[in-house]
């Protein structure tokens, strides 16, 4: 099998890591509302490969996790009057309904990123010693971009022509622009955990980090997602493992598997949510249009 890896941008042969056994992490929903047929799309791609994968004879651990605390589950949660839990389990149930419906295989390991908050807060603890992060005054917790010298190499992007935007936002409270947080210190109303820093919550690229290590190990042969994740988000998963445990997830350049793969999204008309289950007066859903 031929794929194109997202990393180095061309087709390579396919050879995984360890003979007949494939570890693949394919990143999740943030669940604050109905997932669209965009999403879906995502979801479905990645299916397919693993099935195929399977039906090669490969072995395939399959990891996916849901991202149930961020900053849109808590302003969902504020705008309806209801608790992030509240509406994180709502819309938890209601992908894994879709999926399903789908006809979609279930991961073998489906890790929720509040249920992860030790291995996320000991990744982070080895970051700080290593000196590849540091704690703001405020609380928060930042990886320090440039202490990677390799950053950039997933999303193809040169570090110094990086502008601030997207999900990176400028701070005083930051040594550099570009770095990101990976512990935001808690603010009134807000779901928080305890931590050597003081209470918080994970930054959204903490934990699948955290989780692809603790459920796959590093490295691994396939990591997926939308192809809208390719930066910060990919770009920045990578930058925490090679810096924390000194190996990538999958590495450009790697001669055997490690490939970075994304999927495009699928122009939807109006982003039309998918329910379940369906009632018989749905409109039915429009046509892709890929």
């Amino acid at each position: 099998m031929r794929i194109y890896n997202s990393a180095t941008h061309k087709k390579e042969e396919f050879q995984p890591i360890e003979s007949g056994k494939v570890r693949m992490y394919v990143c999740g929903p943030t669940v604050y509302d109905n997932i669209h047929i965009g999403n879906a799309r995502t979801f479905i791609s990645f299916d397919v490969i693993r099935r195929w994968l399977i039906a090669s004879g490969y072995e395939v651990t399959f990891a996916q996790n849901l991202t149930d605390v961020d900053d849109k589950i808590i302003k969902r949660a504020n705008e309806q009057g209801r608790t992030a839990a509240e509406v994180a389990t709502e819309f938890s149930d209601k992908f894994i309904g879709v999926m399903r419906a789908a006809n979609v295989l279930d991961p073998d390991v489906r890790p929720r990123a509040t249920k992860e908050i030790g291995p996320m807060i000991a990744m982070i603890k080895t970051l700080i010693e290593q000196g590849h992060a540091y704690a703001a005054d405020n609380g928060d917790v930042y990886f320090a971009v440039r202490s990677d010298p390799n950053y950039g190499q997933v999303s193809g992007r040169n570090i110094d022509d990086l502008m601030v935007g997207a999900r990176i936002e400028e701070n005083e409270d930051k040594n550099d622009p570009l770095d990101f947080a990976l512990w935001k210190a808690a603010k009134p109303g807000e779901p928080s955990w305890p931590s050597p820093w003081g209470e918080g919550r994970p930054g959204w690229h903490t934990e699948c980090a955290a989780m692809v290590h603790r459920y796959l190990g590093t490295p691994i042969d396939i990591h997926g997602g939308g192809s809208d994740l390719a930066f910060p988000h990919h770009e920045n998963e990578c930058a925490q493992a090679t810096c924390a445990w000194h190996q990538a997830f999958p590495t450009p350049g790697c001669t055997r598997a490690c490939c970075w793969l994304t999927a495009r999204r699928c122009p939807s008309r109006s982003e039309t949510s998918l329910r379940w289950p369906r009632s018989s007066s749905s409109t039915p859903l429009p046509p892709c249009a890929c």
